[in-house]
């Protein structure tokens, strides 16, 4: 599946809804729902140099078993506009870490900043020109764990010491686009290729850079909406590397986002023959059409799809997914069973079993499938989330403490992810820690990556706290958003409870008119 966040259902209390899911789209606008974790598709991670916007069940932590690829407040952006792929993450420069970066890094890691450091000055001595400083290696690293202010304070060392060196420019880029900055984004990246016009570096780490740099801009263009320079950006690249086809898909998708359907579909099919690993060209258009809200075109690609692919089980996950989110759980359970004829032991299969187990409501199967999950993969964030909820939903006090663990184990890993915090800031509310929950979800405002459902967690907790106003607004962004949502009923039933009543004074109003006349003059 390519669903970003499977939020099993849950409710306050003993009741649940029989629906919903949360998929984090991007979100300097409130995105879809949470379920984009379930799946690789065609946004995933194709190599080093493409991060995507949000993690799947493709993603394992370096510790995990490998899996088989298959502001302000927020507004809400609508799921005709898909998650940009954000720019290139760190990389060390596109090469290989070399022995003395390994020992630094194993210091960092250790907590030994210092060590780290002087690793890596000593190592640079010995190349000049190094494509990677130290301060920006470290900046990264730190980014990597959460420690954002220390990543931001490494980098501008880093841009003091050598202020036109490319990688300071790629991995402000990078910072820039995680926090929303859209247009810092673009400058840096263009600042990127701007200072490479020097004999100081060596013809490949300039290709290297031209196409981070480039990456980047079509991430930066595409989360502006402005798919037509995002597809100017990759075609240039295309044109230097035409058998790439990871990132042959990328251009496709944004011909679809131009409405040029017919040629998206020749990209697809031609990037399928560069590589017949990838997702079939008519799920790429099912999932596409699905976020458009397309449903009535995005089932009939799905039908194509089961028709020319129904062994591939990439197609059977994501179609039962879609039909969950259409409340037709049993039509999906065909193709979940399917699934697990074709992977019956694999994580992805577990995932989608448990989640159907928590639709229906058996939330002691639910539980026992995510803890054991969570075991196994004690970074998988699909996991992680679902059990969380369903520990703060259903738990004993212990069990709400855990869930809190879990929810923070998840902000560890998207720091910057609003939805992430939301998460926590539920759990927290759960618990009964309601101070703690208020200043978690205040963080979380004017962040991405906050998908319907999360500003649904984080109305609850301000309403929880007196903050109608600001809950309100949350709350009627989640369900102003047409993408399927997990919460839905309790948005509604929480924005019923909001709803200000008329008959009440407003503070601060100015007295009547009709006040002022049977007012006694002195």
């Amino acid at each position: 599946m390519n669903r970003r966040d499977l939020h099993p259902p849950g409710s306050e209390g003993q009741e649940t809804h029989k629906r919903g899911c949360l998929r984090s789209t991007k979100m300097a606008r409130l995105g879809g729902p949470l379920i984009w974790l379930l799946v690789a598709g065609p946004f995933t991670r194709a190599d080093p140099l493409v991060m995507e916007a949000k993690p799947t069940l493709a993603q394992n932590s370096p510790a995990e078993p490998a899996q088989k690829k298959t502001s302000e407040s927020p507004a809400v952006t609508t799921a005709a506009d898909p998650p940009a792929t954000p720019p290139p993450p760190p990389n060390n420069g596109g090469i290989v870490l070399t022995p003395d970066q390994k020992r630094a890094r194993e210091a960092f890691q250790a907590g030994k900043w210092e060590e780290a450091l002087q690793i890596l000055e000593a190592a640079a001595k010995t190349t000049p020109n190094n494509p990677m400083p130290p301060k920006v290696l470290l900046a990264r690293w730190c980014a990597e764990s959460g420690q954002l202010a220390q990543a931001r304070s490494w980098l501008e060392q880093a841009a003091r010491d050598d202020p036109k060196h490319p990688e300071v420019f790629l991995t402000n880029g990078h910072f820039a686009f995680l926090e929303g900055r859209i247009t810092d984004t673009i400058l840096n990246c263009q600042a990127a290729l701007d200072v490479l016009d020097t004999p100081r570096w060596e013809a490949a780490y300039k290709q290297q850079v031209r196409l981070q740099a480039r990456l980047g801009l079509a991430a930066a263009y595409e989360a502006r909406q402005d798919y037509l320079n995002a597809y100017t950006q990759l075609r240039e690249i295309l044109q230097a590397d035409p058998r790439n086809a990871r990132l042959r898909q990328r251009l496709a998708r944004l011909l679809f986002l131009l409405h040029r359907t017919e040629e998206a579909l020749q990209q697809w099919q031609q990037a399928q023959r560069d590589d017949p690993t990838l997702e079939p060209a008519e799920l790429q258009l099912a999932q596409l059409y699905t976020v458009r809200h397309e449903f009535d075109q995005a089932e009939a690609w799905f039908q194509k799809a089961v028709a020319s692919h129904g062994q591939d089980v990439r197609v059977r996950r994501l179609f039962a997914v879609f039909l969950l989110e259409q409340g037709r759980i049993k039509e999906a359970r065909s193709h979940l069973e399917a699934v697990q004829r074709l992977e019956p032991d694999s994580r992805d299969t577990r995932a989608l079993t448990g989640y159907f187990a928590r639709q229906e409501r058996d939330y002691s199967t639910a539980i026992k499938i995510f803890e054991d999950l969570v075991r196994d993969y004690p970074s998988f964030p699909f996991a992680l989330v679902n059990l969380a909820l369903l520990l703060a939903e259903n738990g004993d006090g212990r069990g709400k403490e855990r869930a809190i663990a879990l929810a923070e184990n998840y902000v560890r890993q998207q720091p910057m992810h609003a939805d992430a915090r939301a998460v926590l800031a539920y759990t927290l509310l759960q618990a009964g820690r309601e101070a703690e929950a208020e200043r978690v979800a205040r963080s979380a405002l004017g962040l991405t990556l906050l998908s319907p459902d999360g500003a649904y967690f984080l109305a609850k907790v301000l309403q929880a706290r007196g903050a109608s106003d600001e809950a309100r607004t949350l709350v009627q962004a989640a369900l102003n958003n047409k993408a399927p949502m997990f919460y839905r009923q309790e948005a509604e039933e929480l924005a019923r409870k909001l709803v200000p009543d008329p008959a009440s004074p407003k503070k601060n109003a100015p007295p009547s008119s009709s006040d002022s006349k049977n007012k006694k003059q002195p």
